[in-house]
């Protein structure tokens, strides 16, 4: 079963943008960036998008079970940035960048705890 996150695009002028959000599967290990990752691509929702479109545009990713990271703006000046891993009821679960290693590692990295 898949899970869903959703983000909000953050508009504005060129200088008051915030960077866009993503998702990324985690694959595995990597020497150079850390961790090899596949891009999600997610689906835009504009149903409580203003008029300028500077908020209230989503974007909903569909997550497949496995281990994710996630950036998105949460405001103009909050972002959050975290590791999360989807289990087999599509329930997501936010874990630490250690176990992540660890689930990578050992091919732990779908599980239904």
């Amino acid at each position: 079963m898949y899970g869903v996150i959703s983000a909000e695009l953050i508009n504005g002028v060129a200088w008051a943008s915030r960077p866009r959000p993503w998702v990324a599967r985690l694959t595995a290990l990597d020497d150079h960036w850390g961790f090899c990752r596949e891009f999600v691509k997610g689906v835009q929702d504009y149903t409580y998008a203003r008029r300028s479109g500077g908020r209230g545009i989503y974007v909903y990713y569909a997550l497949a079970p496995g281990l994710c990271e996630v950036y998105r703006p949460i405001s103009w000046k909050h972002e959050e940035r975290f590791f999360c891993r989807v289990d087999g009821n599509g329930s997501l679960h936010r874990i630490e960048r250690e176990e992540v290693i660890e689930c990578l590692k050992n091919d732990c990295s779908v599980s239904t705890s």
